[in-house]
Formats: structure tokens, sequence, C-alpha cells
């Protein structure tokens, strides 16, 4: 899109669709994967206080290389994912086999005046069958 004159104008370009249209959905992921990668590791590198020399220097690299590792269009070793794992003190590999624990909370607060007690119990025990230990402050 160009600006001009406070209007939008929308540009295309049939070589920029034809591009677009080569590049398989696999292929766009990995590049998205890469680029998220890049982000991580530039973010670690900010909280760290360092600069780019600073990694450069820990890692006994070029600055120009941690510059082309953070354009997102870099292939890591795994060797080298490590290195920045440990000297970022960040997480970039995960090869747990546990998969996260999911923790859903219930919270419930059902009040209703009866005579009739048992009726309440019957609620109550229901209650229980849909969600496991449902604890209550009711008293038959």
């Amino acid at each position: 899109m160009k600006k001009n004159n406070n209007k939008t104008e929308t540009y295309s370009s049939e070589l920029i669709d034809n591009l677009f249209n080569e590049i398989s959905p696999k292929e766009l992921e990995r590049t998205k994967n890469k680029m998220l990668l890049a982000v991580r590791i530039g973010d670690a590198i900010k909280a760290k206080g360092w600069k780019k020399k600073d990694l450069a220097d820990a890692l006994n690299k070029r600055p120009s290389e941690i510059s082309k590792w953070l354009s997102g269009m870099r292939n890591f070793t795994v060797e080298t994912l490590w290195d920045l794992e440990e000297v970022l003190n960040v997480k970039l590999i995960n090869l747990s086999d546990r998969k996260p624990e999911q923790v859903t909370n219930f919270f419930i607060t059902v009040s209703q005046e009866t005579e009739n007690k048992s009726s309440d119990s019957v609620f109550i025990n229901s209650i229980n069958q849909f969600i496991p230990n449902f604890s209550s402050n009711y008293k038959a």
C-alpha cells in the first residue's frame, strides 16, 4: 500500500501474488517458527541487558553472525541452540515427554431455602458426579 495525499491506495503485483502462491503451508509454518525463535533469542538478549556483541563474545562468534541469527531466516544446529540456552539462561528446546498439566477450577455458589433437606442432598450428590471432590458448606 502506498499513501498519497491522505488517501490509501491498494497496491497489487502479479509477481508478488505469484511468489506468495508458491510458498507451501509447511514452508510458511517453518519460516514463522524460525522468526519466533529469533524473537525469543532477541528477547533473552535484552532480558540479560546484553547487546549483540555481548552474545557474540560469550559464544566466541562474530557480531555479524548474531545479526543473521536474529533475522529469523537462519537454520540453527542443535549444538548452537544448546549453547544459546546456556549463555542466555532460556529454554529454546523442549525434550520433555510430559504434557503440561491442565488445571480447571470451578466455583459454584448454590443457595436455596427448602424444607425438604433430602432433595438438597440429592442435588449435592448430583454435582459430585460431574465435579469430583466437590466440597460444599451444605449441612443437611
